[in-house]
C-alpha cells in the first residue's frame, strides 16, 4: 500500500488524475486533496504521504516553492509534477528538488502509471536499504549482547579465568553495570527452561546457562533505589516470575544486591546457596540468600562405609540397593535440605576415588570429584542426582570387580581383611551392621563372596 496526495487548483484535473489511477496494478490510498500550496503543507504535515501529485502553478503557495520545502522538510517523499507550462524555471526547481517526473498537461495514463512504477520503485529500494541498516544494527547489537553474555558467564562460572575487568559492549550491558545495585537470580526448572516462556521486565534480562537446560540467570538492576527497595523489588519479581511460568515447580535463589562486576562471583555463590538450603521436597517457590548465625543442624546417613564395602567388593546390585536407600533416608527426614545430600554425596565420591586410586594403577575415573561438581552445580532436585550416582557408583563398582580382595568364603576372613584395609573406627558401624546380619540369617554371607 502506497499513500498520496493530489495538490492543484483546478478541479477537473484532481478529478482526471484520479480517474487515471484507478487501473493502476498497485494499491493506492489517497489521504487528500488540496488547492494551494498553503493547504498542502499543512496536509503533507498531518499525513505523511509517500507520493505527492502538485501543479506548479498555485495560489498562495506555488509550486516551486512547495516542492522545495517538501525537498528540505521531508526527503523522503516522491514528488510527481504535473503542469501545463513547459516553463524552464519550473523544470529547474524540478530538477533541483529530485523530482520522479515532470508531466505536462494533458498527460496519458501510461505516462502517468509509468511515473507512478518509477516512483514505488524509488521508494521501495529506499525502504529495502533502511531495512538492511535496521537489521545490521540490531545483528550487530545482539552480537555484541551475545559477546557480553559470554563475557559475564566467564566471570560468573570460571572465577580463575576472571583476571581482568571485562569489557562490555552492547548498550543494555553498558545500562546494567552502569547501576548502583545490582541483584542476580538463577533460576531452576526439573524441565527444561526458555526465557520465551518467562515474562520480561524493563531492567532486567534473562541469561541462559551455558551447561543446563534446565537453569537460567536472571540479572536486574536499578539506577536510584536503595539496597533495601531493590531487595523488596526483586522478591516481587520472583513471585511474578513463578506466577506466570508454565512449570509449577521452578525455583529461584535470590542473591543480596550487589554493585558492579566485582560481585558477581559472590551474588551466583549466594544464589545457589540459597537454592540449596531449601528442603528436598520443596518446589515453586523463591528463596533469598541470607547469612546463617547457625550452622545447619547435621544430619548423617549411617551406612555410608557400607556401601563402600560394596564398591570395594565389586557388588553394583548391593550398591544401586545402597544408593536407593541414601535418597530415601533424606526423603524420609522433615529437616533435610538439598545441601545435606549434596555434601554427603561429595564425601561418598571422595572415597570411591579413593578406593579407585588404590586399586586402578591407571588413575581410572580420577576426575569423579569434579564431575560430581560440576553436577551438584547445576542440579537442585534428587532425581537428577541420584541417577549421577547410581551411575558413578555402580560404575566403579564394576570396574572393581576384578580386582575383589573380599573373596574369601569366609564371612570372618572379609571383616578381618576390611578392618585391615580401613580406619577401625569408621568401619566400626558397618562391621557390626554386617556382622548382625551374617548371625541373623546365615545365607547373607553370599553376598561377600560375590
Amino acid at each position: 500500500m502506497y499513500t498520496f496526495i493530489v495538490v492543484d487548483d483546478e478541479p477537473l484535473i484532481r478529478k482526471g488524475l484520479l480517474k487515471k489511477l484507478e487501473s493502476f496494478d498497485h494499491s493506492l490510498e489517497l489521504l487528500g486533496e488540496a488547492d494551494n500550496g498553503a493547504d498542502a503543507l499543512d496536509l503533507i504535515h498531518s499525513s505523511k504521504p509517500d507520493i505527492i501529485f502538485t501543479d506548479m502553478r498555485m495560489p498562495e503557495v506555488d509550486g516551486k516553492l512547495l516542492i522545495r520545502t517538501i525537498g528540505q522538510q521531508y526527503p523522503r517523499i516522491k514528488l510527481i509534477v504535473i503542469s501545463g507550462h513547459a516553463d524552464f524555471d519550473y523544470m529547474q526547481e524540478a530538477i533541483s528538488a529530485k523530482v520522479v517526473n515532470y508531466l505536462l498537461k494533458p498527460f496519458s495514463r501510461e505516462e502517468i502509471h509509468s511515473t507512478l512504477h518509477q516512483a514505488i520503485n524509488a521508494i521501495e529500494q529506499e525502504r529495502s536499504l533502511e531495512r538492511e541498516v535496521i537489521l545490521r544494527t540490531v545483528e550487530t547489537e545482539q552480537m555484541k549482547i551475545e559477546a557480553d553474555i559470554q563475557a559475564l558467564l566467564n566471570v560468573v562460572l570460571t572465577p580463575s579465568a576472571f583476571s581482568k575487568q571485562p569489557v562490555f559492549r552492547s548498550a543494555e550491558f553498558d545500562a546494567i553495570f552502569n547501576s548502583e545495585q545490582l541483584v542476580l537470580m538463577t533460576i531452576y526448572s526439573p524441565q527444561p527452561l526458555s526465557g520465551i516462556e518467562l515474562p520480561t521486565f524493563s531492567n532486567s534480562l534473562y541469561i541462559p546457562h551455558p551447561q543446563s537446560d534446565q537453569l537460567m540467570f536472571f540479572l536486574m538492576h536499578d539506577k536510584e533505589g536503595t539496597i533495601q527497595e531493590l531487595q523488596k523489588m526483586a522478591l516481587q519479581t520472583a513471585n511474578m516470575i513463578l506466577d506466570k511460568a508454565k512449570s509449577a515447580d521452578l525455583c529461584i535463589g535470590i542473591s543480596s544486591p550487589l554493585t558492579g562486576i566485582d560481585g558477581v562471583q559472590e551474588a551466583h555463590h549466594q544464589s545457589i546457596l540459597a537454592l540449596n538450603e531449601r528442603s528436598i521436597t520443596d518446589f515453586g517457590k523463591c528463596y533469598v540468600y541470607s547469612e546463617r548465625n547457625n550452622p545447619i543442624t547435621p544430619l548423617k546417613w549411617t551406612r555410608m562405609f557400607e556401601l563402600l564395602f560394596f564398591i570395594e567388593s565389586g557388588d553394583s546390585q548391593k550398591v544401586e540397593e545402597l544408593v536407593t536407600d541414601f535418597f530415601a533416608f533424606f526423603i524420609r527426614q522433615p529437616d533435610a535440605l538439598l545441601t545435606h545430600v549434596k555434601e554427603h554425596c561429595r564425601d561418598i565420591i571422595t572415597e570411591t576415588k579413593r578406593l579407585l586410586n588404590k586399586y586402578l594403577q591407571n588413575g581410572s575415573n580420577n576426575n569423579s570429584s569434579s564431575s560430581l561438581e560440576a553436577v551438584l552445580n547445576v542440579s537442585f532436585d534428587m532425581e537428577s542426582i541420584r541417577q549421577y550416582m547410581k551411575k558413578v557408583l555402580t560404575g566403579s563398582a564394576l570396574l572393581l570387580k576384578d580386582v575383589n580382595p573380599y573373596a574369601s568364603d569366609q564371612v570372618i576372613d572379609n571383616v578381618k581383611k576390611y578392618i585391615d584395609n580401613q580406619n577401625f573406627h569408621s568401619i566400626i558401624g558397618t562391621i557390626s551392621s554386617i556382622c548382625w546380619k551374617e548371625a541373623l540369617c546365615p545365607q547373607t554371607k553370599t553376598f561377600i563372596r560375590n
